[in-house]
């Protein structure tokens, strides 16, 4: 009977321990350490669990490579520059259309030329002065002759209008640029022009009078900053200033009667008379003032020399938008200018005394 029962009982235990292996087997196979993989026991190839063993990697707390973190570099973007779309303008005659004229076709002209920051005075059918220098401004952009008068390929100029790029790279959000070579002041507002209009800088010629005796007319080229604003007519000894706001010593951007469309002034930039009236309320104390471009000169010897300003490369000719013709820039000679500054003709806001 004990050797029975010893028998029973070994026969129980062998049936209870496979059975408790098949189940570990079947427990790696379905839900192995390292996914959906044999356990290492079954993969052997022979059912052994002796011949390799299943070692668990822990995740290291520390790392042999030497990581590098790369900081991005990051540059100024500049909202770019809002363009208005082409329109078409109205046609234009043979003769085209120039100050005196009257009608329909001037106000529509006045209305984008005022829509594209310049200043084409009051909003209605006349042709005055006002729009003469705006269709100025536009001529010297595009290089084209400065007659004022909206001709044909003016035509087109204004109807393709593009701004101007700047002159400077990385310039302030609120400057002025003032064009030697073109003639013209462009305002920017927030990276945004938001004037342009016909200018005279310095003649280049050689004269005698005011605090430093005989010099050249010349607007030095470089970079300056708005210092000091007088309300009114200013006198000087080589003439007067309409609302002048000085920016190089002596030299201002200021208001006449007289601004061609040629260098003719003694040093100072010379802008409409009506531009000039609220000029100052457009700009700050202390605003950056870019002279770019070569100044002029007509006298025997060189002017002085200043350091120019940085500047963005510029054409030395201009493609009017919406045609295929390369306008050359003029390099028409005018006539001389004398050290007194014409009389004023434009009737302006009694003279003040206050600063």
């Amino acid at each position: 009977m004990r050797k029975s029962l010893w028998v029973r009982t070994a026969i129980v235990a062998s049936i209870t321990a496979a059975v408790a292996g098949s189940s570990l087997v079947a427990y790696g196979y379905v839900f192995g350490f390292d996914g959906p993989t044999p356990h290492p026991a079954a993969a052997n190839g022979n059912g052994s669990s002796t011949t390799s063993a299943t070692t668990v990697a822990e995740p290291s707390t520390t790392s042999s490579e030497i990581t590098t973190t790369t900081i991005p570099t990051t540059t100024t973007t500049h909202p770019p520059m809002k363009n208005l779309s082409p329109s078409v303008m109205p046609d234009v005659s043979n003769f085209g259309l120039a100050i005196g004229a009257r009608g329909p076709a001037v106000l529509t002209y006045k209305q984008r030329l005022h829509d594209l920051h310049f200043d084409p005075g009051p909003i209605d059918q006349n042709f005055g002065q006002d729009l003469t220098y705006a269709i100025q401004a536009v001529q010297k952009l595009y290089g084209l002759p400065r007659s004022g008068r909206i001709d044909a390929i003016t035509r087109i100029a204004i109807s393709n209008f593009k701004f101007p790029k700047p002159l400077v790279k990385n310039g302030e959000a609120d400057r002025v640029e003032i064009d030697l070579d073109r003639q013209v002041l462009v305002l920017w507002k927030n990276y945004q022009i938001i004037l342009i209009t016909t200018a005279s800088t310095g003649s280049g010629e050689h004269f005698c009078g005011g605090a430093d005796g005989c010099q050249y007319a010349v607007t030095p080229p470089g970079k300056f900053h708005l210092q000091y604003h007088f309300n009114g007519w200013k006198e000087g000894k080589l003439g007067k200033m309409w609302n002048p706001y000085f920016f190089n010593g002596g030299i201002a951007i200021h208001g006449l009667a007289s601004v061609p469309p040629y260098p003719a002034s003694h040093g100072c930039t010379r802008i409409p008379m009506d531009i000039a009236t609220y000029f100052a309320s457009l700009v700050s104390k202390d605003e950056a003032v870019y002279v770019v471009g070569a100044p002029s000169h007509t006298g025997p010897n060189p002017p002085p020399t200043v350091p120019p300003a940085t500047t963005s490369s510029t054409s030395t000719s201009t493609t009017v938008p919406g045609t295929t013709t390369t306008v050359p820039r003029t390099t028409t000679t005018h006539p001389a200018t004398t050290s007194t500054h014409p009389a004023t003709t434009t009737t302006a806001p009694a003279p003040t005394t206050t600063t």
